[in-house]
């Protein structure tokens, strides 16, 4: 399966964010959709201190996010 885009600038970078918008579904049946997207942004930003992946918490970036992990 093809990793979707999550406007990261890498096919690692999309890799990432898949990752933790795959575990933030999980997180979402028992916790929420706010905890969980706090939960989100959270580990955005960590992935955003590393020198590859500095766009994490881009604004386009997030949107995906928001629109795959609470809206969809």
């Amino acid at each position: 399966m093809k990793t979707p885009s999550y406007d990261m600038f890498t096919p690692e970078g999309n890799y990432m964010v898949h990752r933790i918008v795959e575990a933030g579904l999980k997180l979402k049946e028992t916790d929420g959709a706010e905890r969980v997207w706090d939960w989100a942004m959270h580990e955005l930003h960590k992935l955003s201190t590393s020198d590859q992946f500095g766009e994490a918490t881009d604004t386009a970036v997030r949107d995906v996010v928001y629109d795959r992990l609470i809206c969809g």
